[in-house]
């Protein structure tokens, strides 16, 4: 959808002030024009360029006399929100009065018969706008495809999931032990003597178990 917003001043200097502040908002310098009554091939034939309907149109023909300027936006679908930031802007301009209703047109843009049978036979930028070159092609005016980094953890930003609820990490690497039991607990202990002797009166020196 583009939006043929338009209003008529007194004056080219007054129309150019109103031009200069869409600028330094962002518009495209290419979607502005003004139309005074000298304007090269006729101020009819540039409202019918510009895509300003019959009843807007002809009543901008009887006022645009003397030295008044038609100041005309062709606000495109994008990016989102361009036609309502130049409303915005021009609340600030204020301009004549002509007598419509609505001076702000919404044209409603419809796929061409090339692209029917097949989208990207002809055209390969998916939902362009055929009234304005646009960075990468689409509604949005830039590329809906990001290339994303290699990631290296299932968790954004590689952090560890044990870092969101407890301080440290839920493995960590343990010490050998030297007793089947924790805190390397001697169970002889528990006798007051030590559980193997050696006995020298063995003929083969070998240790005898004391049970």
């Amino acid at each position: 959808m583009t939006t043929i917003i338009t209003r008529l001043y007194s004056d080219p200097a007054a129309a150019s002030a109103a031009m200069a502040a869409l600028l330094d908002d962002g518009q495209d310098e290419d979607t502005i024009q003004v139309i005074t009554g000298s304007t090269a091939g006729g101020a009819a034939a540039a409202m019918k360029a510009a895509r300003i309907s019959s009843v807007p149109a002809a009543a901008y023909g009887e006022a645009l006399t003397g030295d008044r300027a038609l100041l005309v936006v062709q606000a495109p679908f994008s990016p989102i929100g361009t036609a309502r930031n130049a409303m915005k802007v021009l609340r600030k301009h204020p301009a004549m009065d002509v007598g419509l209703d609505d001076e702000d047109e919404y044209l409603r843009e419809n796929a061409g018969e090339q692209y029917s049978r097949s989208i990207l036979e002809t055209h390969p930028l998916l939902m362009s706008n055929p009234f304005r070159r646009l960075p990468h092609g689409h509604i949005f005016g830039n590329n809906p495809i990001i290339h994303s980094k290699d990631r290296t953890s299932a968790i954004r930003g590689g952090g560890h999931m044990s870092r969101f609820f407890w301080p440290t990490r839920l493995v960590s690497a343990q010490k050998q032990r030297s007793s089947a039991i924790r805190g390397g607990f001697l169970f002889s202990s528990l006798f007051g003597l030590p559980l193997l002797t050696e006995s020298w009166a063995s003929r083969k020196d070998l240790p005898t178990i004391i049970r």
